[in-house]
């Protein structure tokens, strides 16, 4: 983890809860940093966007989620991993700002034409498409920050030099021999210090992955969904 949160999400998360509102306040930044931008792309591509703008929806729905007491428990004893649980409750939170508008025109016909309630807006349910938009743009998030963690790890170290041959040969699609000659190494160096760097850039994604809730036994294949989903 990094060093604003050197413990696991889930501890870091209940001591936040447990500061009041000063706490929470800190809590929505981080899920809105974390989450905020995948959220709001669920929105733009599903029919929430009917409901209001994503970013607002966003915005309120963390809101009143962390207003009240034992929401984030809940996500500990749901079992699934965080952003899906977000989601889902970002859909519920949708169909409950659809039944107020509905009430809401439903008033309102009956002041007008006598009660014929002829207001009745479609229910959200969960999109594939738009949730694909939110994996995609969460994994883009998370991929993101494994390689903030690790790289800060290994300057933090004085080993800069493992992350650029990790970056280069991965990222830019360089030869060992190229960022060798680049970095005034040999090959055979630039091989293990990228092999060094990879390590820690999946160390940090096994972490960050447990911090959603992904059980043990599953994030092998998280990893290479995530693979999959950011080659695409």
């Amino acid at each position: 983890m990094s060093a604003e949160f050197p413990t696991t999400q889930t501890t870091w998360i209940e001591t936040r809860l447990a500061e009041g509102e000063t706490g929470r306040a800190a809590l929505h930044e981080h899920l809105m940093r974390r989450y905020g931008v995948p959220l709001a792309d669920y929105v733009r591509a599903s029919a929430l966007r009917a409901i209001d703008e994503p970013d607002a929806l966003v915005n309120e729905f963390f809101a009143m989620r962390l207003a009240r007491d034992g929401d984030m428990q809940a996500w500990r004893a749901s079992g699934l991993p965080l952003r899906r649980w977000l989601v889902h409750g970002l859909l519920l939170h949708g169909r409950e700002r659809q039944r107020e508008a509905r009430r809401a025109a439903r008033d309102g016909a009956e002041s007008a034409c006598g009660g014929c309630g002829c207001a009745s807006p479609c229910e959200v349910g969960l999109e594939p498409s738009a949730f694909e938009q939110f994996e995609r743009a969460w994994s883009s998030a998370l991929l993101s920050e494994a390689c903030t963690v690790a790289s800060q790890e290994l300057i933090a170290e004085s080993d800069g030099d493992a992350w650029e041959c990790f970056r280069r040969h991965n990222f830019d699609g360089l030869e060992y021999a190229e960022i060798a000659q680049a970095l005034r190494i040999t090959t055979a160096e630039a091989r293990t210090r990228a092999r060094r760097a990879a390590d820690r850039f999946e160390r940090a994604l096994r972490q960050l992955l447990e911090d959603e809730g992904v059980a043990r036994d599953d994030l092998d294949e998280e990893i290479a969904w995530l693979m999959e989903v950011s080659a695409r």
